[in-house]
């Protein structure tokens, strides 16, 4: 029976902190607000960008898609600085060895394709979901019930990675496994200190 790993990419395939940074920082500035960056960073790791937006937009009386736009479009402009995770590569080549499939789940744009390409990734993945699908922000599972839907997946066999509590919490949320890079390791969930430890658990994974 295939095993399916469905991949996080902000912050799990790829390392796009200083981009996010520098929009963030270029959010509140434009919209005359104080910047905390240390508060600010550490509240999108715990949560999600989209919840900070949406808090911004309650406590501010902005609009939220407002501020979504802002932020994608800015970011989309620096994709030039996003790199690969470290093992990255290796990770998706040496699974994909071992018929393991692969596919991308983000709240990122179109734009991901072209990262994608440009890092050699690409060729990896069956299908890359992006907010430009129209599913539902995680933690909502509508997305990841999409991809197990149309695969066919094994739900035990199919691990959902990621760096944030959303990323676990959909996972849960859908019937899979979870591979976490912060979230500590619980029911269905296994916490790992970075990519290369995949290809340490692959045996257990693959019996």
């Amino acid at each position: 029976m295939t095993v399916h790993f469905i991949w996080d990419f902000d912050g799990t395939l790829v390392e796009s902190s200083q981009a996010i940074r520098e929009v963030l920082a270029l959010l509140y500035q434009t919209y005359h607000l104080p910047f905390d960056e240390d508060w600010v960073m550490t509240f999108i790791i715990q949560e999600s960008i989209g919840v900070l937006l949406q808090q911004l937009a309650r406590e501010e009386e902005l609009s939220f898609e407002e501020l979504l736009t802002f932020f994608n479009q800015e970011q989309e402009a620096r994709d030039h600085m996003i790199n690969a995770m470290p093992g990255a590569k290796e990770v998706l080549e040496k699974t994909a060895q071992k018929g393991v499939k692969h596919y991308i789940l983000t709240h990122k744009g179109a734009t991901t394709h072209p990262v994608l390409e440009r890092l050699g990734m690409a060729s990896y993945f069956e299908e890359v979901v992006t907010a430009a699908n129209g599913f539902k922000r995680k933690p909502d599972p509508e997305a990841l019930t999409y991809l197990i839907n149309k695969y066919q997946m094994d739900k035990k066999r199919t691990y959902y990675i990621g760096d944030r509590s959303l990323d676990q919490q959909a996972a849960e949320k859908s019937g899979i496994q979870s591979l976490n890079l912060t979230c500590p390791s619980s029911s269905n969930n296994q916490h790992i200190n970075d990519l290369m430890a995949i290809l340490d658990l692959l045996p257990e994974i693959l019996d």
